[in-house]
């Protein structure tokens, strides 16, 4: 999943870098601005609008019967992030900023970091010791965090969008 999410970003950052001449740099944080903006008002609440994405997940005849091969595809696709299903629009964020201000470590970085969440989520499950207690604890506390992940986010942009930006 980490490099799915590497490779992503990697390619971001390279359409970045030709694009990022004919925008100034003031409309290009801008835009990034108004993407956190409407990613974190989504995830309080304030409208459903989903950005593009896959509505399904990976198909699971990816993992093919139990091959290695077809497990870290199936890794590697959810990490991406293209060829599945994303219940939230802060992936975006990240993407954009790498887009349109990243350098090549913010890139590597955010796509270090979204991989190891859709890790994390996926690991976090499995590995628990009671998956419905799981899923219950993710229904009760899952707004908040992703409250908290969203605010998370869009201080780590502008961060790093500070220190990019001439």
């Amino acid at each position: 999943m980490t490099l799915g999410g590497i490779t992503i970003a990697i390619l971001a950052v390279a359409l970045g870098s030709l694009i990022r001449p004919a925008i100034p740099p003031g409309v290009r944080a801008g835009l990034v601005v108004a993407v956190g903006l409407f990613v974190l008002a989504g995830e309080f609440g304030l409208h459903r609008v989903s950005l593009p994405h896959r509505r399904s997940q990976v198909p699971s005849k990816v993992i093919g019967a139990g091959s290695e091969a077809g497990a870290l595809q199936f890794g590697f696709e959810m990490g991406t992030g293209v060829r599945t299903h994303m219940p939230s629009n802060l992936p975006y964020l990240p993407l954009v900023a790498v887009l349109l201000i990243g350098s090549w470590v913010a890139a590597l970085l955010a796509g270090l970091g979204f991989g190891l969440g859709r890790a994390a989520m996926a690991l976090g499950r499995h590995y628990s010791r009671d998956p419905e207690w799981w899923d219950h604890q993710w229904q009760h506390y899952g707004h908040s965090l992703r409250i908290a992940l969203a605010l998370t986010a869009l201080a780590l942009t502008v961060l790093v969008g500070a220190t990019l930006m001439p």
